[in-house]
């Protein structure tokens, strides 16, 4: 994967499996090693409102799993977080937790 095109501020809207609708704002801010262990940047969720980092847990193709640290807020408890890169240069947001699952496209603020 690329990691100069992750680079930047991602941002749209994510829905959730128990009705919702919510704004999400991903930032990858500092060039990378795309590495497990690796910090790659933070999130931030105003309406519920949640915030904290993503860490690299996993790299498959075009697709990062990650682990949400330093939570600050509401947060629910999501086991597991991926950023997939896709063709049309978006990404898409997946968090998934007990009964409930998260998803949305992200598009890369110029």
């Amino acid at each position: 994967m690329d990691t100069d095109s992750l680079l930047g501020v991602w941002t749209g809207t994510a829905h959730n499996s128990n009705g919702w609708d919510m704004k999400i704002t991903n930032s990858i801010l500092q060039p990378l090693e795309l590495e497990v262990g690796a910090l790659l940047g933070i999130f931030d969720i105003p309406l519920i409102p949640c915030s904290g980092t993503f860490r690299v847990v996993g790299i498959r193709e075009q697709s990062i799993e990650l682990k949400a640290e330093r939570l600050q807020g509401e947060c629910g408890k999501a086991e597991s977080d991926s950023l997939e890169l896709l063709p049309d240069g978006t990404l898409r947001y997946v968090s998934k937790g007990k009964g409930w699952e998260t998803q949305g496209i992200l598009h890369h603020m110029d």
